[in-house]
């Protein structure tokens, strides 16, 4: 059985055609960011695509670790990136003409907004720090808080008629009064059974 190394991190053992990974860690993201062929898994044209788009981002990933990074360039190098992230189909489908694009605006998350709208102003107004200071560690903590929350003390948009409650109004009621016992240090003052 001969096993092939191709590029990083995916290897194929062409006697059986079984192909196994290695997981990600620290600076091997940036390898596979920077150095990782799609050729090896898509057909030429989509690997060029998904190439430029992974390649692109890696640009983005390391001006934003610079300090010296233009906060004007990173934002039109930013807004570029978009319009490949956002590369429509073209041709008619089912036929030979069509090209698969690859992601369409809904497919759009809160990061990928904030990549494009506002780091490039983080970049002009916090050159003193550098965005290696900032960590979106506290959004994480608040998200994953929220949704325990929705699971563990909401109906669920659930109730009838007068009792029927959005779950969000529920969560930030509950956060409210969670925010009040605090600030009034009546939280330690009630025993608990």
């Amino acid at each position: 059985m001969q096993r092939i190394k191709v590029k990083f991190y995916f290897w194929q053992d062409y006697d059986t055609q079984n192909w196994s990974y290695t997981s990600l860690m620290g600076n091997d993201k940036e390898a596979v960011l920077h150095d990782f062929d799609f050729g090896v898994i898509f057909n030429n044209d989509r690997a060029i695509l998904i190439n430029d788009l992974w390649r692109e981002f890696y640009k983005l990933y390391i001006m934003m670790k610079k300090s010296e990074t233009d906060s004007t360039f990173f934002a039109s190098q930013a807004k570029k990136w978009l319009d490949l992230f956002l590369t429509p189909f073209q041709g008619e489908l089912n036929t030979i003409s069509f090209k698969k694009g690859l992601y369409r605006p809904k497919d759009i998350t809160p990061y990928i907004h904030v990549l494009i709208n506002h780091v490039s102003e983080f970049i002009e107004k916090h050159k003193q720090f550098g965005l290696s200071a900032f960590s979106c560690a506290a959004v994480e903590k608040k998200n994953h808080e929220q949704v325990s929350t929705f699971f563990r003390k909401t109906m669920k948009d659930g109730g009838n008629g007068i009792e029927r409650k959005s779950a969000i109004f529920e969560i930030l009621y509950y956060e409210n009064k969670s925010m009040y016992f605090f600030e009034k240090s009546t939280i330690n003052s009630i025993t608990k059974p």
